[in-house]
Parts: C-alpha cells; sequence; structure tokens
C-alpha cells in the first residue's frame, strides 16, 4: 500500500511539474513569428518603406502599437499569430488619432488590411488575446507606409565604354 501511495505522489508531482513548466513556457516566451510569408506583396519593392516587429500578447490582454501618419498616407500591413492549441486566433483593431475605430479584423491566425490616414497624427494597432485562457501568442506584424509618392528609381550603374586607344 505504501508504495502505490508513494507511485501516486510522484506521478501526481511529476505531471504538476510538466503542465506548470508548458504554461510557464507558454505565458512568458511563446517564440518568434519572423517575417510573415505574405510580407512581400506589401512593400511593392520598396522595403525601405517598411518595418517588421515582433512581439507578444500574454493570454486574456491586449497589446497595442502605435504607428505615426501625416494626412494622405496610407498604412498597409499583414500579421501572423502563432502559439496556442491547434487553432490560433487574434483579434485585431486599428484605431484613429481621436479614438475611433478604423477598422476591426476577424479572429485570425493572419490577416492584411489597409488604412487611409485622414489625419495627422498617432494610429494604434490593437491586438486582443481575450480568449486566450493558458497562452500568449507571438505576433509578426508587417506594415508599410505609402507616401503618395512616386519611388526613386535606382539607376543602374553602366561604365561607359572607352574609346579605342588612337596610339596604335
Amino acid at each position: 500500500m505504501r508504495t502505490l501511495l508513494t507511485g501516486v505522489f510522484v506521478f501526481i508531482l511529476l505531471a504538476g511539474g510538466i503542465a506548470g513548466g508548458w504554461v510557464a513556457m507558454n505565458y512568458y516566451n511563446p517564440g518568434n513569428v519572423g517575417t510573415p510569408a505574405h510580407a512581400g506583396a506589401l512593400s511593392n519593392g520598396q522595403l525601405q518603406d517598411c518595418t517588421n516587429v515582433n512581439f507578444s500578447v500574454k493570454p486574456r490582454s491586449t497589446t497595442r502599437r502605435t504607428i505615426t501618419l501625416q494626412a494622405g498616407n496610407l498604412l498597409r500591413g499583414t500579421y501572423e499569430a502563432d502559439g496556442g492549441f491547434g487553432r490560433v486566433d487574434i483579434m485585431m483593431r486599428v484605431e484613429s488619432p481621436q479614438g475611433d475605430v478604423l477598422l476591426t479584423g476577424p479572429r485570425a491566425a493572419n490577416y492584411d488590411f489597409s488604412i487611409p490616414a485622414k489625419i495627422n497624427g498617432d494610429y494604434v494597432v490593437i491586438f486582443d488575446n481575450r480568449y486566450s485562457l493558458y497562452t500568449a501568442k507571438s505576433i509578426g506584424l508587417f506594415t508599410c507606409i505609402d507616401t503618395g509618392r512616386s519611388p526613386v528609381p535606382i539607376t543602374p550603374f553602366f561604365p561607359r565604354p572607352t574609346a579605342p586607344d588612337a596610339a596604335r
């Protein structure tokens, strides 16, 4: 009987340690997404106007990212989320500098969006992980700001051919 109780105690202790370690690992460090797979299409070949940022959103909480835009700019972006059990989903919304909700994205693992800036100021992208009880989500956010100006073309350098040597 004593051996059975010791075995049950050890089993419970090991199971609790594994479960606690898993929860702590997912809560504090859910991983890193990197650049979203379809980010290249958003850049229109002008990567200098784009930003990639990785961060995590704790369970039952929100995280805010601020992007400064001028009137007439176009914010194009995409995100990918990672973490959780099988179904990885997070909600996203964009607010204007006045606090108006401009866009509410669906609960999804990835989403592409585009927001025209009507006024100058700080636009806020909010990621909401309220539906996750235990696991944090890693977010890879890729944004490009289109200022409306045409990009400066990069002119390739072609050396001029030299004239044949007259001394020959």
